[in-house]
């Protein structure tokens, strides 16, 4: 703490300085205009640390420790008496784990507390953000903050609407909000609704999803795009209103083949880059579904909702500074959703599927065919690892009677279509020469296990057709 008065006016900024090897944590930052906030934490807490015979963090947590012991009895005598100040010195030591290093017994003590601190709810801690008092910003020439230059009002894109936002006790956070969204601003649900689109048929009604500018392209449809972007008003912004809306149509439902050697010759002359959609676009799965559509087939997937995060599986190629702990190879079979993210960290299979690298927001992703794509489906641990999970499921299954049946029960699982005769063939003769190589049955894991490796690596596993 400090005096500030002569500051009175200013704009402040709170550093938190740790020249050393430790680490510094700030529970919360108060400014008063003058003495110790009425609601501190803890009166007894700041009093004891201001004491001058505190000079260490052991010794201040025995001087915690020997208060900590007073209220305990204080508590045990008369629990009524027990003041607002000291339950929360209580909490704020026991939150903060002082109470180690303590020289003083206090196995006692705690113990007479327990009860009442178990009979509490765990608070769950979230973001949160206070409305501060308005302030307007200068620019910083040349992205320098000791290097001001003229005031700029608060206010929301000046293409749009340029306008000042001046709320007299209030930063404007709202009004803000109110212009995102006001029916008079079309852009946001268009953005919205072309993201989706985008997704959905791997091209945005505007292909440049992050730039609907003058550089940008313009829209092949755009009735198309108005006629969403008020229907996704009018449906109250639902996301889950507008995908049903998408899906449910005749263009979602078509297919990336030509019909006829007619309509091939067509089209090349009305819609050579298929912009108009009059078939489907073949599209490769993203990074994250491919990988869980693996886990998917061999049975692995977790289909849990929430949790934390699974660390991160580390090959020893992933050296470096901040090298995180490693996880399962397998990432405990939870969705890639919620593999750990590290910038410098991230999964190979991943990263050669055109996963972004965490450094900035990316509307729309990079789409490439590479080698390391295949020699990743061939090669990876984690491929070999589930190609002997899903054959081992597939050989425990007793509803199927013969391999013929086995065999369609693949082509089920991971492409969602029955084989056609040749494709069946081929599986069968793969089975016996296989099994002929490493002179097995055909019934054997490892043989099933190298079918079910060929089926991962073919390229309808990977992309939509």
């Amino acid at each position: 703490g400090g005096d500030t008065q002569r500051y009175k006016g200013h704009t402040a900024w709170i550093e938190i300085l740790d020249e050393g090897n430790g680490y510094a944590i700030v529970d919360e930052v108060r400014m008063t205009n003058g003495g110790l906030p009425a609601d501190r934490p803890s009166a007894t807490a700041v009093n004891i640390a201001n004491q001058n015979n505190v000079g260490s963090a052991k010794s201040l947590a025995t001087a915690y420790a020997a208060q900590f012991k007073r209220v305990a009895e204080r508590f045990q005598k008369q629990p009524d008496a027990l003041s607002t100040d000291d339950a929360r010195l209580v909490n704020w030591l026991i939150d903060h784990q002082l109470l180690a290093t303590a020289d003083v017994d206090l196995k006692t003590a705690a113990g007479k507390l327990d009860g009442l601190r178990n009979g509490l709810a765990t608070p769950t801690p979230i973001l949160a953000m206070t409305n501060g008092s308005p302030e307007n910003e200068h620019v910083f020439i040349r992205g320098k903050h000791t290097n001001l230059g003229d005031e700029v009002p608060r206010r929301f894109i000046e293409a749009i609407d340029g306008k000042p936002i001046t709320p007299k006790n209030s930063s404007g956070r709202l009004e803000l909000a109110r212009k995102v969204v006001d029916p008079s601003n079309p852009y946001t649900s268009r953005v919205i609704v072309n993201r989706l689109w985008h997704h959905l048929f791997g091209r945005g009604i505007v292909p440049t999803v992050d730039d609907f500018g003058v550089l940008g392209q313009r829209p092949t449809h755009p009735e198309l795009l108005d006629y969403l972007a008020s229907q996704f008003v009018a449906d109250g912004w639902s996301i889950k209103r507008m995908l049903r809306r998408m899906v449910l149509t005749s263009t979602y439902r078509m297919d990336s083949r030509h019909q006829s050697e007619a309509m091939i010759t067509r089209v090349k002359e009305v819609d050579p880059a298929n912009t108009l959609l009059h078939k489907a676009r073949l599209r490769r799965l993203q990074a994250e579904a491919i990988r869980d559509s693996v886990l998917t087939i061999s049975g692995r997937l977790d289909r849990k909702l929430y949790g934390p995060s699974v660390p991160v599986h580390l090959t020893s190629f992933m050296e470096g500074r901040g090298r995180p702990r490693g996880g399962p190879l397998d990432g405990q079979g939870r969705r890639s959703l919620y593999i750990a993210i590290r910038r410098n960290f991230i999964t190979p299979m991943l990263l050669a599927f055109d996963f972004p690298v965490p450094f900035n927001a990316m509307g729309r992703r990079t789409v490439s065919n590479v080698p390391a794509q295949a020699l990743i489906m061939m090669n990876d641990p984690f491929i070999v690892q589930q190609s002997k999970l899903w054959a081992q499921r597939l050989l425990v299954d007793k509803e199927v009677k013969d391999t013929s049946q086995r065999v369609a029960l693949m082509y089920e699982q991971a492409f969602a279509r029955p084989p056609r005769d040749n494709e069946t063939r081929n599986a069968l003769d793969f089975l016996d020469t296989q099994a002929k190589a490493l002179n097995v049955s055909p019934n054997d894991p490892r043989v099933w296990a190298d079918l079910c490796h060929v089926m991962m690596n073919l390229k309808e596993f990977i992309y939509l057709p």
